[in-house]
């Protein structure tokens, strides 16, 4: 048998499911952040903002998502069995499979994991007559049930039945060596990253620094009727609005941490990398600052 093989889950379902809906989650709430700076002062400005926040609420969710199915697979070689979802892995002993059964053989049908959808079904739930079963898997067709002493792992391989007989021959073919089993969770990764006082003072600053910017405008808006929030191309000021434009700004910056923590946390994983992602980290809180300024500057 060759060194490892390699199974991927079916990603195209998943993908586009996945993507329009961060698409449509992130134009959605531009367009209410957009109509809430065109409204007076009122209910409807406060609405269409409260509508932006709620859209960008699950958008890091399904962008995880999405990085989680293109970073998904199960390999398989003479040793062991290594499940990978984004930032959850399992590295099982191949003695310690007990059996491999599809799905549909079950005689009874599977409880699905809650908030699953195609290219995440994901997450643990206790099921009666199995115990505890783990789903990392993209779609309900072709799923695997992989047993182990611990628990049962759920599947989805492109080819199940090319997956069983390479398993078969993987086991009959018998381990080299010993293999301990290796667990990685995305809370113990995101406990890393919290230890690391560099990247944890990033991260404090550049939320701090937003709520900061959020305390101030909200401080501001009784003591001013109307304010100007740009310059025309001849350098004039633009014609000025409700004061309570200015929660435009802490708005735009929670958008910016929140990517910079997403796009840090992609970087900071990789050892060799995250030079980057502190960099980027860092980046969120000098927004902050740079827009705190200029709300001094716009209100002089």
């Amino acid at each position: 048998m060759p060194q490892a093989t390699v199974f991927h889950p079916a990603r195209r379902t998943g993908l586009l499911i996945n993507i329009p809906a961060a698409v449509l989650l992130l134009g959605g709430s531009a367009a209410f952040i957009w109509l809430s700076a065109q409204q007076q002062v009122g209910s409807s400005f406060l609405l269409l903002l409260l509508l932006a926040l709620a859209l960008l609420a699950p958008l890091p969710l399904v962008a995880y998502r999405i990085y989680a199915l293109l970073q998904s697979g199960y390999t398989l070689d003479r040793e062991s069995l290594t499940l990978r979802w984004g930032l959850r892995s399992q590295v099982i002993p191949i003695y310690d499979v007990e059996w491999i059964r599809p799905a549909d053989e079950l005689g009874f049908h599977l409880p699905l994991p809650r908030l699953g959808w195609p290219g995440a079904y994901l997450g643990a739930r206790s099921v009666e007559g199995l115990g505890l079963v783990e789903f990392m898997a993209a779609e309900t067709d072709g799923m695997l049930l992989v047993a182990t002493p611990e628990r049962i792992y759920v599947i989805s391989p492109t080819q199940p039945r090319d997956f069983i007989n390479t398993f078969l021959r993987s086991a009959e073919m018998g381990s080299l060596s010993r293999v301990a089993a290796v667990s990685s969770r995305p809370a113990a990764f995101l406990q890393e990253v919290w230890s690391d006082h560099l990247a944890r003072g990033m991260l404090l600053a550049g939320v701090g620094l937003t709520l900061a910017l959020f305390i101030l405008v909200t401080l501001l808006i009784p003591s001013r009727a109307q304010i100007s929030l740009g310059f025309l191309p001849n350098g004039a000021p633009v014609e000025p609005g409700p004061s309570e434009r200015l929660l435009l700004l802490p708005v735009l910056a929670g958008l910016v941490t929140a990517a910079d923590v997403a796009l840090g946390l992609y970087f900071y994983r990789h050892e060799d990398q995250r030079l980057a992602g502190y960099f980027i980290w860092s980046a969120s809180g000098l927004t902050a600052l740079l827009l705190i300024i200029a709300t001094f500057f716009l209100i002089r």
